[in-house]
């Protein structure tokens, strides 16, 4: 019987050492993830308040003590991206393809920091291949991928797949695509043009101004794909029927037109079009300089300071203006010392009346109308 009574003790005491193994391995489990899910609620605090340092710092060692903790490790790639450090974030974000326990949604969201990576390194390539991958499903980023894929095209200025991608998945086209779409063909018009392709080119021209009628960059390399040809009467044609059906922005083409019209002895037509365009516009600024440049060149000064007066009385601070009243005066021979001082100052602060196109994103500056910022790369950057 004592025996017994000793064996059962001897089993109750086994008892207690297990339970109390047991509530220390739980105790310390629980202290752990108490204190790894402290330093991630630490870091999101951190991070709402603008406080990245300890924000990455907080993430870093949530991650350190709870690898699996995954949401952790895409925030910290995504701040440190942020803060400029983006082949870290990169390489945060790469290691975790390499796990095999991601859910769909997760790796989603991989992905989608991926192509921020890619693109903040200007990786258009690889960034394309992940937006492309984004797109083959639907999910909380198809928008947003379709749209930065056919920017980072833009970038590698691949006209036809923008093309494609337009026509993929953006129908119906609302109209800030159309837009963009007929831009893609102008442009891939013009590569047709550097290649000799006339024909090819014009068809693409064609085709862009069936998507947007108002696409300014067709109208101007279609003239331009005559006048490589020296096709200079069809040249002529084209520029001046975009000159009538948009008015506002027929000063892209005066210079070509002035061009062609002086190779066919035909450069009366020029004067002949600013008369027209000034008639139906009282406004156009643009018909008026241009005019006022042949009026002076023709000696017909006091005509083209005429046409000076009625653009002032619409443009009263407009220093193109001004500027060309001084030439006209210094040409015709008065206050010659003051015109001097006065075109110098304009010169300097480039206010003679050429056209200049500015970059409306990097301001670089071209006195040739462009459809693609040669610095920036933006598109359409220029509000021609």
């Amino acid at each position: 019987m004592q025996n017994y009574s000793y064996s059962t003790e001897f089993i109750i005491l086994i008892l207690i050492v297990v339970a109390l193994v047991i509530i220390y391995y739980f105790a310390r489990k629980f202290r752990k993830s108490s204190k790894e899910e402290d330093n991630y609620l630490l870091a999101l605090e951190y991070l709402v308040d603008a406080d990245y340092k300890r924000a990455i710092q907080k993430f870093k060692e949530a991650v350190r003590e709870n690898t699996d903790n995954i949401e952790a490790y895409l925030r910290l790639g995504n701040l440190l991206r942020e803060k400029g450090l983006a082949k870290n974030a990169l390489k945060i974000h790469h290691d975790l393809t390499l796990r095999s326990n991601l859910d769909a949604d997760t790796r989603l969201k991989v992905d989608h920091s991926l192509l921020l990576d890619y693109e903040v390194q200007g990786n258009y390539q690889k960034a394309i291949e992940i937006a492309r991958g984004l797109l083959s499903k639907e999910n909380s980023y198809y928008k947003e991928a379709a749209d930065k894929l056919l920017i980072y095209l833009e970038h590698l200025q691949r006209w036809n797949e923008a093309i494609e991608t337009c026509k993929e998945y953006f129908k119906p086209y609302p109209p800030r695509i159309k837009k963009r779409l007929a831009l893609y063909m102008a442009f891939e018009g013009e590569k047709l043009i550097n290649q000799d392709q006339g024909k090819e080119a014009r068809i693409k021209f064609k085709e862009a101004l069936k998507q947007d009628p108002e696409c300014v960059a067709a109208y101007y390399l279609l003239g331009k794909s005559y006048y490589l040809e020296e096709r200079l009467d069809e040249a002529v044609k084209e520029w001046t029927q975009f000159c009538k059906k948009l008015p506002q922005k027929s000063h892209i083409v005066f210079n070509d037109l002035e061009r062609a019209w002086f190779e066919l002895g035909s450069f009366a037509e020029a004067e002949n079009l600013y008369n027209t365009l000034l008639a139906s516009d009282g406004e156009n600024i643009y018909a008026a300089l241009a005019l006022v440049a042949i009026y002076d060149k023709k000696g017909e000064h006091d005509h083209a300071l005429e046409i000076l007066d009625r653009m002032e009385e619409h443009f009263p601070d407009d220093k193109r203006i001004m500027s060309s009243r001084v030439q006209i005066l210094f040409n015709k021979g008065q206050y010659k010392v003051a015109s001097t001082r006065a075109l110098d100052y304009f010169r300097e602060h480039h206010f003679l009346p050429e056209n200049k196109y500015i970059c409306q994103t990097c301001q670089y500056v071209s006195e040739n109308p462009l459809w693609i910022c040669p610095q920036c790369k933006s598109i359409d950057s220029f509000n021609i």
